[in-house]
């Protein structure tokens, strides 16, 4: 049976501050790990896929990075909150690679290491445009988060999403109630 996925931003979505000095600044947001212990609980599958242009700009490096990421993964999934990845595009926005948001390289990288093949019964969830459009570009829902730079209230970027909550907590709630809704292969 073809996995669902719920693609998770990490930078403004599951941690603040969205611009971090070291990956060791970054904090969960309040009741994100206990969205993901819902998805994962509700069957799906949850990679986390993030933009990292620190790595580039010298700020910090890949490696720190990765084994900041190995850590907090690990402290969530003996929560039972069990995210994969990263999947990580380590660029400056100027360089136009291949694997910047909303290009959809990482997600069908994680979706192949998944066996994730029903992106219909999927969902990417961030905090940007970008997110958006990587939701677009699989033919997965788009659920945006106020957190980090999500849009305000009124935003006209908010009529692009398939849904906008306030935090992670509350997109993973209509996750759940919409994912009823999605014939399953």
């Amino acid at each position: 049976m073809p996995k669902h996925a719920v693609f998770l931003d990490l930078n403004g979505t599951i941690v603040l501050p969205v611009q971090a000095g070291s990956p060791d600044e970054y904090r969960q947001i309040g009741g994100a790990r206990e969205a993901v212990r819902a998805l994962c609980t509700a069957g799906f599958v949850c990679p986390v896929v993030t933009v990292q242009s620190r790595i580039a700009k010298g700020v910090y490096s890949d490696a720190a990075f990765r084994g900041w990421f190995a850590a907090f993964a690990a402290e969530w999934s003996a929560a039972g909150a069990v995210l994969h990845g990263p999947y990580l595009c380590p660029h400056r926005a100027s360089d136009n690679c291949a694997c910047a948001k909303p290009k959809p390289r990482l997600y069908l990288e994680a979706a192949a290491d998944f066996s994730v093949v029903d992106f219909a019964g999927s969902f990417v969830v961030g905090d940007t445009e970008s997110d958006l459009g990587a939701a677009r570009a699989l033919g997965a829902r788009a659920c945006l988060v106020r957190t980090g730079w999500g849009p305000k209230p009124g935003d006209p970027l908010e009529l692009a999403a398939d849904f906008v909550g306030d935090d992670l907590a509350a997109v993973t709630r209509w996750i759940i109630r919409a994912s009823a809704t999605v014939p399953r292969p």
